[in-house]
């Protein structure tokens, strides 16, 4: 494992407005899906909970849902968020928009998800880049701080694998095998 100067939480966004299941996400969805009531009820819970943790710093990532999230969580601990577009949700591209089935035919096999991308999208492998760039950012500017990022299930997965030092194939695993995918709304401690 990296060896890590500060102490990582991650909050994925709470439930959203975006009710279609089969669809996935519109091109405009980094301000058009916000979050739900029972979406900001459950992060207000989540906010209760997070005032034991002594969280220092809040980041998340540019799209509205996830600012909205973290917003909720800034209030309850009187902090102010970072908005960095590098903890964005991983961009599916010409998908967007389009059903889920298609997007799941074209990668039926999860793990050439890391090498391939959507057209004018971006890989799980680019992805990882971006959010490596992020975390060392983060390690070299503070020391000794409990920090919440605020993101989305592919950046905080991904996220979480990269300070776990995780293969690619561990990654598809915590999906596929363990089902340990993290879910809205949810708050784990990293590190």
């Amino acid at each position: 494992m990296i060896k890590l100067k500060n102490h990582y939480f991650v909050l994925r966004h709470g439930e959203t407005n975006w009710g279609h299941s089969d669809i996935c996400y519109p091109f405009d969805n980094k301000t058009s899906v916000v979050l739900s009531e029972q979406g900001i009820s459950q992060i207000k819970l989540v906010a209760k909970s997070l005032k034991k943790e002594k969280i220092d710093l809040i980041f998340c990532s540019d799209y509205l849902r996830t600012k909205q999230t973290a917003e909720i969580v800034a209030k309850a601990l009187n902090l102010k968020i970072i908005a960095d577009i590098k903890l964005g949700d991983t961009d599916i591209g010409d998908c967007s928009g389009k059903p889920k089935v298609r997007f799941y035919d074209e990668f039926s096999d999860p793990i050439k998800r890391f090498e391939l991308a959507p057209k004018n999208g971006e890989s799980w492998n680019s992805v990882k880049e971006r959010l490596s760039v992020f975390l060392e950012e983060i390690e070299a500017k503070y020391l000794g701080k409990n920090i919440l990022i605020v993101g989305h299930g592919d950046s905080l997965w991904l996220f979480d694998g990269l300070i776990q030092e995780s293969t690619n194939q561990e990654l598809i695993d915590i999906i596929f095998k363990k089902k340990e995918y993290i879910k809205k709304g949810e708050l784990r401690k990293i590190n």
